[in-house]
Order: structure tokens, then sequence, then C-alpha cells
């Protein structure tokens, strides 16, 4: 087995180790991947303070049929291609940090390159990280390794802030400013793929605000959010997707009701934005129909999303989330926004905002049928029970 170990402490950390799994794939066949860990960096003294950044760290175990130069010259290409300095100092934080651990039980000893890697012994969370992907390292003291923080790169959560007065699901909380500032940093640092601003209440019986009222109850928090988070935008106005693109890191557009003008389609398209496009009512024809004319007008990155709890029974909510299988047809990354919803009175009696348990049993099912984003309130709940089971599942 060989295992590789990657690490991150610039950027969005998230993002850089998946960006390197997905380059990675190209030549290793992982037959295991580690949950993800935050540590502390590893500085030499005197080291800047400002160096002093935690990492995430991630392990993988696999096999190659490039030797062990090979595999190092392909990760020096992965580096320098996810940004990293390759001048650096190598003690200073980088974007992507890619070793080689052990190649089968080769001892290699050269220039650029020695196996197994010198800095086992000095790195606790290595040897923690082979024990978990099935690696004995004899090591007593591997039992008393405690990181940081916990998480998984996989399900990617979409993580719901609601900057409105009268959501379903939360109650006004996050519709001060400073609240949901607070909120959209600590999901950002705490494993959300993406962090969803939405400043339109629509739940049921709602009284749609203009959009001159969603800017004015998003500007002050897209205003002071860290330029490193990753956002999404809820919103079904021209006027609010080309305030947030004019001025903001916007990601992903979430129109849940196919309402933005093929000007702003074009211009999502021309920035590499991803679109949601949702699936209002039971007829998938028209889900089928949105997704082509979103590739008519130019859009690589689409996203769909069948519409839990919009136009559809509690029956027919059931059956959708039963039958996954029909929307990955279309060929899209599928987004499943079940959190909360009043659907879950099928199974429970709680309110909206008690409802996290039922949503993490469904995240669970979905997620083995392949979905590819999770739109939930509550991400610790769900950062916890994936990292549980992916460590169980090694």
């Amino acid at each position: 087995m060989i295992y590789l170990a990657l690490g991150s402490n610039l950027g969005n950390r998230f993002e850089n180790l998946r960006r390197a799994v997905a380059e990675l794939k190209h030549v290793f066949r992982m037959e295991k991947i580690s949950h993800v860990i935050e540590t502390e960096a590893l500085l030499l003294p005197g080291s800047p303070e400002s160096w002093n950044i935690p990492y995430l760290n991630m392990m993988l175990a696999g096999d190659t049929d490039l030797s062990p130069h090979e595999l190092l010259k392909f990760i020096k290409r992965t580096e320098e291609k996810l940004g990293r300095d390759m001048t650096a100092s190598r003690w200073s934080p980088r974007i992507i940090d890619i070793d080689i651990v052990m190649y089968h039980d080769q001892h290699l000893v050269s220039d650029d390159l020695t196996i197994p890697h010198t800095q086992i012994e000095n790195r606790d969370f290595w040897k923690y990280l082979l024990e978990i992907l099935g690696y004995s390292t004899n090591d007593p003291t591997v039992n008393d390794y405690n990181a940081m923080n916990y998480f998984v790169l996989d399900p990617k959560i979409i993580k719901i802030t609601n900057v409105t007065p009268d959501s379903f699901s939360d109650g006004g909380k996050f519709f001060d400013p400073a609240a949901a500032l607070n909120e959209i940093e600590s999901a950002y640092r705490n494993g959300a793929a993406y962090v969803e601003l939405g400043a339109q209440s629509t739940r049921p019986g709602y009284v749609e605000v203009s959009a001159e009222e969603e800017i004015h109850r998003l500007e002050p928090v897209l205003a002071n959010v860290s330029k490193e988070v990753p956002l999404a935008i809820d919103t079904y106005f021209d006027e609010v997707v080309n305030f947030c693109l004019d001025r903001f890191n916007i990601k992903i557009v979430n129109d849940i009701k196919f309402n933005l003008s093929d000007k702003t389609l074009k211009r999502l398209a021309d920035n590499d934005v991803k679109i949601v496009t949702m699936l209002t009512g039971t007829n998938f024809d028209c889900l089928k129909n949105q997704v082509n004319y979103l590739k008519k007008c130019g859009l690589k990155y689409i996203i769909v999303d069948p519409g839990i709890g919009f136009g559809k029974t509690k029956f027919e909510n059931l059956t959708i989330l039963k039958n996954i299988e029909k929307v990955k047809s279309l060929e899209c990354e599928i987004l499943i926004g079940h959190s909360r919803k009043s659907f879950f009175s099928l199974i429970s009696n709680q309110e909206a905002m008690n409802r996290d348990i039922e949503t993490l049993a469904v995240s669970d099912v979905i997620h083995s049928f392949n979905a590819d984003y999770l739109r939930v309130h509550n991400l610790e709940y769900h950062v916890k029970f994936f990292t549980a089971k992916a460590i169980m599942q090694l």
C-alpha cells in the first residue's frame, strides 16, 4: 500500500484538499480516504507569527503504476497547478502540501525523495491517520492523540444562513448582521463547502419583499464577510444577483423560481458561477427543460434541486427522495434542500427548529444515493455524524 499525506492552511482549505484529491485520482487508485483533521502548524523556533495558521490534514491509501520518482513529479506539478508557491520557505503556509509517506515496503534515499518519509516520527497526526487507515505503527502514544477538530470532505454541505426576520426554521435568528457574520465565518471554519445567504423567506404563506429590500438585508453582511468564504446567494431577482456579482465572492446562485434573465444567466456563465435550478411541482419534464435551457445559455455548472417542499404534498416529497436516480438522469450535480421541511411531520411532531435529527437521518440516506450537496441548517450535527461514519467505514 502507498500512503500520501495532504495538508493545507491557506485559502479555502477544504476546497484545496478536494481539488488535490481530484487531481491525484488521475494517477492514484484510492482504496481508502481518511477523514480530515485540524492541527496546529509545525514551525521552527523564530518563525513569523503570521505562519502560525492551523492545517487541515488527511491521508490517502492506494496504489499507482508510477514509480516513486514519477509519482513525486506528478505531485509537484499538482501542487503548482493548485497554486502553491514552489519557491516559498519549507515551513511557510501553503495552499497545498502533498507528501509520499510510504511506498509499499520500499526504502529509498535520494537527493529529492526519502521513503519512508523522514518526518513520520515527528508528526503524531500522521501516525494517527496511518492507524485509522489500518496501518499499525506500533506506537502506543497514538491512542492519546487528539486533533483540534475533525471533518469530512464528502458530502459537500451548504450551510443555510437566513438574513430574514421571518424564517420558518430559525425565527429570524440571523437577521442581525453581526449574528449572520458570526454564523458565516464559523461555518466556513467548520466544514461548510458553501455558505448560502437568503434574504427572502419562502415559508408557506410568505409575503414577497422587493429586490431592493433583499439588497438592503444582504449588503451589511456581504460587505464584511471574509473574501475567502465561498458564498451562495438564494435569490430569483436579477438585481440582487448582479449586485452580488459586482462586489462579492459569489460561487453559486440558487434561483428557486427559474426567474433570471438571459443576460444575467450569460453573466453567470461567463464568470463560471454555478446555478441551482429547482423543480417546483411534480412534472419532471419541467426540470429537464430548465436544464436544457440553461445549457443553451452557456451555463457549464448546473445543479438540480428536486424542490422538497415546493408545490408537492408530503408524500410526493417522500417519493422524490426515494427516487433520486431519476434526477441523476439529467447528468447534473444534485442538491437536496430537505432540512427541517414540513414533510417531516410524516414522522415527527416537532416544530421546524427541532427537526435536525430527522434531517440528519434523511441526509444519510440521500447521501448514499450520491447526492452532491446537502443544504442544511445544522452544520455541526452533519459534520460530526459524517466524520464518525467515515471513520467507522474505513
